[in-house]
């Protein structure tokens, strides 16, 4: 059956190891011999609050988050990114450019999700407005075929958190072409900022053309505030069916026993 079905690739079977514990989204940029991971993030898959219902892209992202210790990105750096840069390397693919490891974080230590050669969303909007140095620098250094080993980059002390919101259905079918309303005031403030991916303009203005429609991006001195800027934001926004997790950011939030706003 396999094999009439799938043809060659059917006569083998991969059997995947079950990972149980807290994902962690980890940007490494890379010249090909050395790696400067950047300010780890956890994404949201599920649709639902709690982690519940089905996967999707990406409903929400936070940084910082706690259980990245030093020692940890330590280990993932030394057992999981550099080791595939070398393999990399010895395989005539040496890798420039961005790597995203998607990491387990199990009772035995970290193991590897994914792999992904590009920034992911939703961690993006997350990390990057934290960032206070430059990320074109070493960008052009690994353009320009330069060493970035010794690279750090610096990063702001205060938290962020980034809200997805969907259209009605998603991850299933969804309507498009659904007006959407943006209050002008968002402009006012730095740290709120929204980022577009379902959306497209019409003869009448801004509407929905995907499943994940718009991220709402809040900066703020604790997560907590973070947490509450990013939901007004969302409730600010305005289109039929819009729907978005309240509790981006949970797991952190109680470690530190803080309630959800």
């Amino acid at each position: 059956m396999t094999e009439s079905t799938f043809g060659r690739a059917g006569k083998e079977v991969v059997i995947e190891e079950f990972m149980e514990g807290e994902e962690l989204s980890v940007f490494a940029l890379s010249d090909g011999t050395n790696s400067c991971l950047m300010l780890p993030s956890q994404d949201h898959k599920r649709i639902g609050v709690g982690d519940t219902g089905p996967n999707t892209g990406g409903m929400g992202a936070y940084a910082p988050i706690s259980i990245a210790t030093d020692a940890l990105l330590e280990q993932v750096q030394d057992q999981i990114i550099q080791p595939t840069l070398w393999a990399l390397t010895k395989d005539d693919s040496k890798f420039r450019g961005l790597l995203y490891a998607g990491i387990m974080i199990t009772d035995s230590g970290p193991k590897v999700v994914e792999f992904n050669c590009r920034f992911g969303d939703p961690e993006t909007q997350v990390v990057l407005p934290l960032l206070d140095s430059s990320l074109l620098d070493p960008m052009i250094e690994i353009a320009n075929g330069a060493s970035i080993s010794g690279f750090k980059l610096d990063w702001s002390e205060k938290a962020g958190v980034t809200t997805v919101l969907a259209s009605a259905g998603y991850p299933g079918d969804y309507a498009k072409g659904l007006p959407i309303q943006i209050p002008e005031n968002f402009t006012a403030d730095p740290e709120a900022l929204i980022f577009h991916a379902g959306t497209s303009m019409s003869s009448s203005g801004l509407v929905t053309s995907g499943g994940r429609v718009l991220a709402t991006t809040a900066i703020a001195d604790t997560l907590s505030a973070a947490s509450l800027k990013s939901l007004e934001l969302s409730e600010s926004i305005q289109f039929q069916g819009k729907q978005f997790r309240k509790d981006i950011g949970w797991r952190e939030l109680s470690r530190s026993n803080t309630a959800l706003p």
